[in-house]
């Protein structure tokens, strides 16, 4: 049976991506932090010139309010980040990363890295842009 759907593609694609993911992560010394740990604590680095509050995050990855406050709590217990009340409005809690969580920082970079190498590989600059552009678009649909 041969499937043509998109969605399937892109989902067939996503299962690739977990499992590189996770041979990539188990390799690395990370203080249990899970991946998508790492992912939070590298998009709130990046963004280190704005402030980042929960539903920052939410927006970024695509995950419900409640998911955010689970793994952002459980951050906190790990010393990977604290949450500072906000001065402009007490009941928005800004991201901060702490050592803990910026000794990952570096793990991170590496882990975006290689996985950038392995799906970029078998295609040429021009198909990566065309890609990029393409999923910057569909993603864009789903968000409006």
């Amino acid at each position: 049976m041969k499937n043509n759907d998109i969605g399937f593609y892109i989902r067939k694609l996503n299962n690739h991506i977990e499992k590189y993911s996770h041979s990539l992560y188990s390799r690395k010394d990370t203080n249990e932090c899970s991946l998508s740990n790492l992912w939070v604590i590298d998009y709130v680095s990046e963004n280190s010139d704005i402030d980042i509050y929960q539903k920052d995050v939410e927006a970024e990855f695509s995950i419900n309010r409640a998911t955010a406050s689970k793994m952002l709590s459980l951050m906190e217990e790990k010393k990977f980040i604290s949450r500072i009340s906000s001065s402009e409005d007490g009941r928005k809690k800004k991201i901060k990363i702490l050592p803990e969580g910026e000794k990952l920082r570096g793990i991170c970079a590496s882990l975006k890295k290689e996985m950038e190498q392995e799906l970029t590989s078998p295609l040429s600059k021009e198909e990566i842009e065309i890609l990029r552009n393409l999923l910057r678009k569909m993603i864009k649909h789903f968000e409006d």
